[in-house]
């Protein structure tokens, strides 16, 4: 199989097929591929909120561990897993942080991806305690 030079296969890889432009996403009224804000969108305005630089989504859709720690920081609330300190975050605020906010539950485990639904709960929470 072919890979782009993002390291996944080209038709799923949302840079190089034009559905995700990257930090200029970051603009009013882009929207990812599934609707709404894409993760690239949500990562800025959480690194705004957060007063920190802003950072980019990595190769195959993976966000910034510094930006999470930055938001338990932040938030006051201990660190740990990028899914354990979104659902700290949004448990503080009084938001649910549900089965689609991570990849906790997914049937290969998924590791500790956050989903773009996590980042809007994780937006919205940080936005209610800062």
């Amino acid at each position: 199989m072919d890979e782009c030079k993002h390291g996944i296969d080209p038709a799923w890889c949302s840079i190089c097929n034009g559905l995700e432009t990257g930090p200029a996403s970051a603009s009013a009224g882009n929207y990812g591929y599934f609707g709404g804000q894409s993760k690239q969108d949500l990562l800025v305005a959480i690194c705004d909120l957060l007063g920190i630089s802003r950072m980019s989504i990595g190769v195959g859709s993976s966000l910034p561990s510094e930006m999470f720690d930055a938001a338990a920081s932040a938030a006051a609330v201990p660190g740990g897993s990028m899914p354990e300190i979104g659902e700290a975050i949004a448990k503080k605020a009084g938001l649910t942080w549900s089965a689609e906010c991570d990849s906790r539950g997914s049937i290969s485990g998924g590791g500790s991806t956050v989903t773009a639904e996590g980042l809007t709960v994780m937006l919205a929470a940080l936005k209610r305690l800062l």
